[in-house]
């Protein structure tokens, strides 16, 4: 029976702001974040990042249990080290959403991966000035090892 082992590391990286939209909330640095349900703005440049809830002993358990690290080997994968790489959204009411895979191993990896995203609970959203702001991951790394 082949065994395997996954090994998860949660990199949540956020740079630069890529829009704004209309302005309601003024900080005291004289930066504007809106708090409109409807504000569309998605930003990389955050005070907080967004975050699975319960951190990232909560994430690695979460992915344990729901990843099925034999897809890639069921689809002619060999027996190794897969960083796989997503990118995704994190909206202010910490839906997922947007899933684009940076890596393309061709075996299944990326498409698990971004299944058991969309499985995941609500993400708790990322904060700008003290406001939830959508957001963007530039990178959501998770470590599969196959042993055939």
């Amino acid at each position: 029976m082949k065994k395997f082992l996954v090994i998860t590391i949660l990199l949540v990286c956020i740079s630069s702001v890529f829009a704004q939209t209309s302005d309601t909330t003024n900080n005291s640095t004289g930066n504007f974040i809106t708090k409109e349900l409807n504000d569309t703005t998605i930003y990389t440049d955050v005070d907080t990042p967004a975050s699975f809830p319960g951190g990232e002993p909560a994430w690695i358990s979460y992915i344990q249990k729901t990843l099925n690290p034999s897809v890639g080997v069921d689809n002619g994968a060999r027996k190794g080290k897969y960083n796989v790489l997503i990118k995704f959204t994190v909206t202010k009411d910490g839906t997922l959403k947007d899933f684009v895979p940076v890596t393309k191993y061709k075996h299944g990896f990326e498409d698990e991966v971004i299944r058991v995203l969309k499985l995941s609970p609500k993400w708790i959203p990322a904060k700008k000035y003290g406001v939830n702001v959508n957001s963007t991951t530039e990178q959501l790394q998770v470590f599969i090892i196959t042993n055939g």
